[in-house]
């Protein structure tokens, strides 16, 4: 009974109650203090872009599709999509046109091989037909100059036996018939030596027409059958020489255009897509190996490193938001405290956010009017892992700092507004 009745006057005792009253009254302050200081939000939960992948062409689903929930900590290159049935006729088709321009080239040039054979035989001929031209005439040329050497001998001794002739008929012991055969021996030799002068330089000018490659004689073209069909094969070999420089242009124009068609067939005939870093899979509409069509959607990528904050104030706190301001953001169930920039707000009348984001919250009811505003969130390494979808759709708790006069501006702003209405109506009523 003794310690009973000093712990009944330990309590009754005035100096405890004033201290539980005390206590009471700074756990209050404590707990009410946020509620004067800042504006707490009523609703507010983390939210993100998505990235929506679809699939460019048709095909099949491969294995490398990745999972819900996983999460991309560096760029990936991953094969989604192999086509069921390519469609390579335009690279047999470059093929073939290839094949048959390499071929026709590869004639021409074999022709043109057969044709540099037969020229250099038809060169060979025209320089023995050349050599044994310019050896005969060269051989007639001594003859007519041997026959013209022996005919002027002639006509000298029968111009010298007509001299001697008239001095006998002079002196009477030769007849003038003697005479006159005499002379007309003499004038027909005459008349050979010139024949053979001329003979002599006709095949002089022969001779160097043909040392010059030009061949003199009747009933005969300027040059010999060899080098006749060496100018026909000169002609021929121009025009193989330009189908096969056509025909080679043609086969690397078709070589160029298969391997730009083989490339682009290997780019059709599979849908590669590199995953980008950061990013966590939110959702998977398709499953590996089914078929899919053009612009079927594949998978959605929420973005773990551009997060934000969806949070919703009443509409009278519109303007006291300003872009840049300040918050500071709890995630539920967590102790630490995040501080962030507003990004932006919109009104309760605007229009949806029609973008691709990951979480939407419908509002309870549609008739409380509220602001939305995003706030930044701060990239953090233990909020982004794969075990949590980077956080996203996770409530929160999110503080506005109040001004210091806010309370005192409002009433001044009142006291000014009735001041001025009163005013006004003392100036309606004076007569």
């Amino acid at each position: 009974m003794y310690a009973s009745d000093h712990l009944q006057r330990f309590v009754r005792s005035r100096a405890v109650r004033l201290g539980l009253v005390v206590t009471l009254i700074a756990v209050a302050g404590w707990a009410f203090l946020p509620l004067v200081t800042s504006r707490i939000s009523s609703s507010a939960f983390v939210n993100a872009k998505l990235l929506r992948v679809a699939a460019p062409i048709a095909g099949r689903l491969t294995s490398d599709l990745p999972h819900k929930g996983e999460f991309i900590g560096k760029p990936i290159t991953v094969t989604l999509i192999d086509v069921l049935m390519p469609d390579r006729r335009r690279i047999i088709h470059f093929d073939s046109q290839y094949t048959v321009a390499k071929g026709r080239a590869d004639l021409a040039r074999k022709q043109l091989a057969a044709i540099a054979v037969a020229d250099a035989e038809f060169a060979k001929r025209m320089q023995i037909f050349r050599d044994g031209m310019i050896e005969r005439l060269g051989h007639a040329r001594d003859e007519a100059e041997a026959e013209k050497t022996g005919c002027l001998a002639e006509a000298g001794q029968r111009r010298d036996v007509g001299a001697q002739m008239q001095q006998l008929v002079k002196a009477g012991t030769a007849s003038p018939m003697r005479t006159a055969e005499a002379l007309a021996l003499l004038g027909s030799t005459s008349t050979r030596c010139d024949m053979a002068d001329a003979r002599l330089r006709r095949l002089q000018s022969e001779l160097a027409s043909a040392k010059e490659g030009v061949f003199l004689g009747d009933g005969a073209n300027d040059a010999p059958y060899s080098q006749q069909q060496r100018d026909r094969l000169l002609l021929r070999q121009q025009e193989l020489e330009t189908t096969a420089l056509e025909e080679s242009l043609l086969a690397s124009q078709a070589a160029a255009e298969a391997a730009e068609e083989r490339k682009y067939f290997e780019r059709l005939s599979h849908f590669d897509l590199t995953l980008p870093a950061n990013y966590v899979v939110w959702s998977v509409p398709a499953s590996p190996g089914t078929t899919v069509s053009e612009s079927q959607i594949l998978l959605d990528l929420a973005d773990c490193e551009h997060r934000f904050v969806e949070v919703e104030l009443p509409e009278r706190d519109f303007e006291r938001i300003k872009h840049g301001a300040p918050a500071f953001i709890r995630l539920i169930g967590s102790s630490e405290w995040t501080q962030g920039q507003v990004l932006q707000a919109r009104g309760s009348a605007a229009s949806p956010d029609d973008r691709l984001i990951a979480a939407r919250v419908q509002r309870p009811d549609q008739s409380l009017k509220s602001i939305t505003v995003e706030v930044d969130l701060p990239t953090d390494d233990s909020q982004t892992s794969h075990e949590n979808f980077c956080n996203i759709g996770r409530l929160a708790e999110v503080r506005f700092q109040r001004s210091g006069f806010t309370f005192v501006s409002g009433w001044s702003g009142t006291l000014q507004n009735w001041s001025a209405i009163s005013n006004t109506r003392l100036l309606t009523t004076k007569p």
